[in-house]
């Protein structure tokens, strides 16, 4: 068992971590991949990853990563002016460059990083040719860190989420993905929830699909449907822990821990052995050696 995609350093996960991973191990949980999103949570991740494997050896690795949001996020906040949009982009990098060359001996792979066209409409403020530049500062900043990922030969842990409705994201995701891949990039679309059209050139650019708690949700079918077209040897389970706990812990309002957290892969990995109609240890064994084929040195 083991879970690809989960951010430690947030709450309520950092203040239980300790507990949460011996309940993983418990289950015969084998890894866990700590992502991280900017500068803000690099350190405090791999401080806790390091204690983790002082506790329970060799079983959390670290993922660097530049989130797509971090730049409307960081926009927003500090009232940019329209001029700085690039600028503040390009600084973001510059921090997440630095932190990669002077860390490279602890990392196991990039992520999460990738484009996000979907949050930004959140944002009142932002007219149509502000997100349009959030748009191009995310591609150009993607395309450096897939460049990374070649150089320092590291799998990728990728997010691309588009508009409703739009395969826009998806398919610049994958344009810069085989551009700048050039065929070798080794990576995993995390919590994918694209088209059957865009999974077919996912899986054609040698790619893996992480599938998470919405394939236990009653409203996740198109994800169930993604999960029956994808082969057994593609498959990774991730929790994106604090975020999407499994369907028995939104429905339990008794229970005092309502995250997402590592050992609820035993959930998901049930529900995904029904969709595939395999045994349950028949698919722990050919997941969990997907994720050691990817995302070891």
């Amino acid at each position: 068992m083991h879970d690809s995609h989960i951010h430690i350093s947030m709450s309520p996960l950092k203040e239980n971590i300790d507990s949460d991973v011996e309940e993983f191990l418990q289950l015969n949980g084998k890894k866990i991949l700590a992502q991280t999103t900017n500068i803000t949570d690099y350190q405090e991740t791999l401080d806790l990853v390091t204690s983790l494997n002082s506790k329970f050896p060799n079983i959390v690795d670290f993922a660097l990563g530049l989130h797509p949001s971090t730049f409307e996020e960081g926009i927003s906040k500090n009232n940019l002016e329209k001029l700085s949009v690039f600028q503040y982009g390009q600084k973001q990098y510059k921090l997440f460059k630095e932190y990669l060359v002077r860390n490279i001996n602890n990392i196991t792979a990039i992520g999460e990083c990738g484009l996000d066209y979907f949050t930004m409409n959140q944002y009142p403020n932002f007219n149509q040719g502000r997100k349009e530049e959030l748009r191009e500062i995310q591609r150009r900043i993607f395309r450096k860190i897939c460049q990374n990922a070649l150089e320092y030969d590291l799998p990728m842990s990728i997010h691309s989420r588009g508009e409703e409705g739009s395969k826009k994201c998806n398919i610049d995701t994958l344009t810069i993905v085989a551009t700048e891949g050039k065929g070798i990039l080794k990576g995993c679309f995390h919590s994918f929830t694209g088209s059957l059209d865009i999974l077919e050139k996912v899986l054609n650019l040698g790619m893996y699909i992480s599938f998470n708690a919405i394939i236990t949700y009653p409203s996740g079918e198109n994800v169930r449907e993604i999960l029956r077209n994808t082969p057994l040897d593609r498959i990774l389970f991730e929790t994106d822990g604090p975020f999407l706990p499994t369907q028995s812990v939104r429905k339990n309002k008794k229970l005092t821990k309502r995250y997402g957290r590592p050992s609820l892969i035993q959930e998901i990995t049930e529900k995904a052995s029904e969709i595939k109609n395999i045994s349950y240890q028949k698919m722990e064994e050919i997941t969990d050696n997907n994720y050691f084929n990817l995302f070891s040195k």
